[in-house]
């Protein structure tokens, strides 16, 4: 049976978000939830504080044995066959997709990138759109993505020290190791904004369809 610790660093408790953390299940596992509420770094902010609960969860894996870390932020909806699908990938780390804030990510809002060194952009790669997840299948190969929805195997985490709670320096890590960085675009996460909806095509006109991305209950 494999074991998997679902680590939420909580900022923030959204009922919506926490109904489908304790959803998750997949065969032949067990799951636990460690949501973490304390903030070891009193008036650092948040992303410091990240870092630390971060890496205690890594911690937490690989003394207790679990086989996966599966992080989940606070403000995220995951569909119910979150974990099984992760799962099935079977590689070392793969991330789910969800919308950014459009503020910050744009119109198409996907929170991962790929490599495109011929594109218009001036870095080698650039957001993923929507026609990429069209064209290339479900399983994508990503320069970067969030730790918003992120499963990782307690074998990688041993190589993780350091970089906990840091996109960016978790894919400095992963080149640096050569394992690829996965995005599975069928786990459709909704990602709650400042007002409690769910960012999607309900909330935000302005962004495209894109199959059953916004998992809002009706």
């Amino acid at each position: 049976m494999k074991r998997v610790l679902l680590y939420v660093p909580l900022y923030r408790d959204i009922p919506v978000a926490r109904e489908s953390w304790i959803k998750q299940q997949a065969p032949d596992t067990w799951v636990d939830v460690y949501i973490e509420r304390y903030n070891p770094l009193e008036g650092q902010g948040a992303y410091p504080n990240l870092t630390v609960k971060s890496e205690i969860a890594r911690q937490i894996v690989l003394a207790s044995l679990y086989d996966y870390l599966f992080i989940v932020e606070d403000d995220i909806v995951l569909p119910d066959d979150a974990l099984e699908k992760l799962l099935a990938v079977d590689k070392p780390i793969v991330v789910g997709l969800h919308r950014g804030r459009p503020e910050t990510w744009g119109i198409s809002g996907l929170c991962v990138k790929i490599a495109d060194p011929d594109g218009p952009q001036d870095a080698d790669d650039r957001p993923l759109e929507l026609t990429d997840v069209k064209n290339r299948g479900e399983i994508i190969s990503v320069t970067d993505g969030s730790q918003a929805c992120m499963l990782i195997t307690w074998e990688l985490l041993l190589e993780f020290e350091g970089v906990m709670g840091k996109d960016y320096e978790i894919s400095k890590r992963l080149s640096m190791l050569n394992v690829p960085l996965l995005c599975h675009t069928g786990v459709l996460c909704g990602h709650v904004d400042e007002t409690g909806e769910i960012i999607g095509v309900k909330t935000h006109g302005c962004l495209p369809s894109y199959r059953l991305f916004d998992c809002s209950p009706e």
